[in-house]
Parts: C-alpha cells; sequence; structure tokens
C-alpha cells in the first residue's frame, strides 16, 4: 500500500504531463472499445435483420451474391427478374411451409417529384414474412390498399386512411409500419399482383423467398430445387451473411488497424512520460536506495505509476466512447457499405474488461523499460548530481 500511495503522489507532481498522458490512453481505449464493440454489435444487427425476413433462402435469377444481398437488407432494385412459374415447382417439393413471390421495383411518382420504391408481396404472407412488425392500421386487403414504411409517411406526412396519387391510379393507405429501423422504413407496400401490373411485369418477380418446415432439411430441399430449375441462383441467409461480412470486411479490418496503432502511440506517449519523471527524480531515487530501498523497490513503485496511468486513462476512454456513442455510429454508417439497424455500440462489461485488461498490459510493457532503468540508478552517483 506505501509503494502505491507513492506512487500516486508521484504522478500528481507532473499533473499537466500526466493528465495529457492519461488523456492519450484514454482516446486509444476509446478508439478500440467502439471499433471492437461495434463490430460485435454489426455480427448481432446483421443476424437479427436476416432474421426478420421470416424467410430461409431465396430463389433469384442467376446473378452476383452481393446483389441478391442487397436485396434482402436493402431491398434493392436488381435488373433480373424470375418466372413466378418457378412458384409451381417449388410448392412440390416436400417440406415447403411458406413460397412468396417479391417484386421490388422503383415507380416514378409525378405529384412529389421523387421515385418511391415499391415493394409488391402477397398480403396473407406479409406477416409471415415480416413476423417483427408492428403496423399502425391494417394490412391492405385488395389491390388498391397500400403500405406505407415509417419513413416514407413521415416524409410525405401521410397517415393512415390517407390517398397516394400515381398516373396508373389512386391508393387508399390502410396502415404505416412502424418504425423497424432497418431499410423496410424506406418503402411503399403492395400487392404483388398489383406491382406487376404497374410495372408491366405480369408474372415477373424480383425474387422468391421460401421457408422451409425443417431447417436441417434445407440442403437437400435447395439440391432438389436446383436440379429442378435450371438458370436459378439459391442464396441461403447464411450466405447473405457472409456476403455482407465480407464486404465489410476489408473496412473492420483497417479500422481495428487504426486502433491497434493509436493504442502503440499512446503506448510511446506512456513511456516517454514516465522515463522523463524518472530523469526528473534521479536524486530523489538515489536518496531512496541510500536508505535502504531495494532495486526491486524502485522497479515496483514506477511500474505502479504506468499501471494507474493506463488503468486510469482505459476508464475513461471507455466513458467517452459510450458518450460519444451517436458520432461514433453516425461516422461509420457513412464509411461502410452496409450497416444493420438499431444500435451498434453498447457496454458490454466483458468487452469493457478486455479493453482495459489489454490497455494495461501494453502499459506494463511500456513501463518495464522506465522501471528498470530507474531501478539502476547508482544511490552514490545520484547524491552527488
Amino acid at each position: 500500500m506505501g509503494f502505491l500511495k507513492l506512487a500516486i503522489r508521484n504522478l500528481q507532481r507532473h499533473r499537466t504531463r500526466s493528465i495529457l498522458t492519461l488523456f492519450g490512453i484514454a482516446a486509444s481505449v476509446a478508439v478500440l472499445f467502439s471499433i471492437l464493440s461495434f463490430n460485435r454489435g454489426f455480427d448481432r444487427g446483421l443476424a437479427r435483420e436476416l432474421d426478420r425476413t421470416g424467410i430461409h433462402f431465396m430463389v433469384v435469377p442467376s446473378g452476383c451474391a452481393h446483389e441478391v444481398a442487397s436485396l434482402v437488407l436493402h431491398g434493392a432494385v436488381i435488373p433480373k427478374y424470375l418466372d413466378t412459374a418457378v412458384r409451381e415447382k417449388i410448392d412440390k417439393l416436400e417440406g415447403i411451409a411458406l413460397v412468396s413471390p417479391l417484386l421490388v421495383a422503383q415507380l416514378p411518382n409525378p405529384e412529389k417529384g421523387r421515385i418511391d420504391l415499391v415493394y409488391g408481396v402477397e398480403m396473407s404472407a406479409l406477416t409471415a414474412l415480416k413476423p417483427a412488425w408492428e403496423v399502425d392500421g391494417e394490412i391492405p386487403r385488395s389491390d388498391d390498399e397500400i403500405l406505407l414504411g415509417s419513413e416514407v409517411a413521415a416524409h410525405g406526412g401521410i397517415r393512415k386512411g390517407a390517398t397516394v396519387t400515381y398516373p396508373q391510379g389512386t391508393f387508399r393507405v390502410s396502415g404505416v409500419v412502424k418504425k423497424t429501423g432497418s431499410q423496410d422504413d424506406a418503402f411503399i407496400y403492395m400487392s404483388l399482383a398489383k406491382a406487376q401490373s404497374l410495372l408491366k411485369k405480369p408474372s415477373g418477380a424480383t425474387a422468391i423467398g421460401v421457408k422451409v418446415k425443417n431447417p436441417e432439411m434445407l440442403p437437400q430441399i435447395t439440391d432438389a430445387l436446383t436440379r429442378e430449375v435450371p438458370g436459378i441462383q439459391i442464396v441461403t441467409m447464411s450466405q447473405v451473411m457472409n456476403s455482407i461480412s465480407n464486404l465489410a470486411a476489408s473496412a473492420r479490418v483497417l479500422s481495428l488497424s487504426i486502433a491497434l496503432v493509436t493504442v502503440f502511440i499512446s503506448a510511446v506517449g506512456v513511456m516517454n512520460s514516465i522515463l522523463m519523471a524518472v530523469f526528473e527524480r534521479t536524486q530523489e531515487i538515489g536518496m531512496m536506495r541510500a536508505v535502504g530501498a531495494s532495486r526491486g523497490d524502485i522497479f515496483r513503485i514506477v511500474l505502479k505509476e504506468t499501471s494507474l496511468l493506463t488503468l486510469s486513462g482505459g476508464s475513461v476512454g471507455i466513458l467517452l466512447s459510450l458518450v460519444g456513442t451517436g458520432v461514433i455510429e453516425a461516422f461509420v454508417r457513412k464509411v461502410m457499405p452496409y450497416v444493420p439497424g438499431g444500435d451498434m455500440v453498447k457496454f458490454e462489461p466483458a468487452l469493457a474488461l478486455a479493453s482495459l485488461a489489454f490497455s494495461l498490459a501494453i502499459g506494463i510493457l511500456a513501463g518495464l523499460y522506465p522501471a528498470w532503468k530507474a531501478s539502476t540508478i547508482n544511490p552514490v552517483e545520484a547524491i552527488k548530481g
């Protein structure tokens, strides 16, 4: 305990330098914790959004897997279409619980001077496809009714019961989907038949979503479907997750590399700060050796100073990352190609402790040389000055 008090007192003697070093450590730990937390939140959010789709795999025209991933998670418009006659062949397979064609496209809205994103779907299957939705109103029951995502409704100031007009006709808004925090908020949902009619694709679909009765039978079902129907591509939700993860991997590796570089720079700052303190206290350390302090005692005192500095800085860094969560997420969402909805950076005790332990280990390593240097000071020469 005596060594600990002495270490604290030594840090307080040069408060400005100690505070600046502490904030350097805090900044590096804040970056490290934020990135680790964001990466973990990214995986959770991606799994959550895939689970919200309510399907096990999608049947699409042959093409790029990244396009399919964009379709599933972004509702992206892709240039290829699938004939809905494929549905009949899927229905014949054993173990199928749900088959739902989807038509995602852009629809000009001259009245508002914009392009709307339309999602054509069989309304009877909507609850199964979007089990997490909460709707203010009701699911459309006829072709002249539509459902609005929360962003579309808020942007246009549209409420349930209102009407939306296109050159092809007028639609009544039967309900508004409450905010999901995902791409679902940006779409206008209508019956598949009406979407096909408006887009002049009478038997066209962007994809066909399929849910199976027993997920363990998924490989057998997809293999059978591939043999039965040539010219299609089957993408499971796990493949979509891997595709999106691969797209984001380079950005995640780069961000983690930046975090490690900042930790290294802060460690150099700690070493420099403690080394300066040791040189300034050369005579003091010499006196301590002269009155009985061993080399080990001096070594432990200096190492405790380093540990206190890095541990305090790490704690402050984690607090800073939690306070700046909104800014961090806003920045990352701009630079990464895809980020799931919801909060990404959350406080996790295990992750916080791991970040603190890592910063403490780096700090101790940075303090080994100054501690060794202090322990080798010759008391006689130090006292002489």
